[in-house]
């Protein structure tokens, strides 16, 4: 394998896919690299008896939370009016 820098590697995996960071850095747990292979898993489920597979779903995309502090993080007005 040849040494390419981590841009270059980041370019080619996010090549033909449309892949935004809302949070304006780039979030490397969403890259397509971090995900499982869904195929592998579903031998894994079968080959272990874990779970039934009742259907499979084909995902259009996904957006993750970005910058935005989870709302349980919020302060809540502890006053009443």
């Amino acid at each position: 394998m040849a040494n390419i820098t981590a841009e270059q590697a980041l370019v080619a995996e996010m090549a033909g896919l449309d892949i935004r960071f809302p949070a304006g850095a780039i979030d490397a747990p969403e890259l397509p690299s971090s995900y499982k292979n869904a195929a592998n898993v579903v031998r894994q489920i079968n080959s272990f008896g874990l779970a039934e597979i009742v259907d499979y779903i084909d995902p259009y995309g996904c957006m993750i939370a970005g910058d935005t502090p989870p709302f349980w993080m919020k302060k809540k007005n502890k006053g009443r009016r």
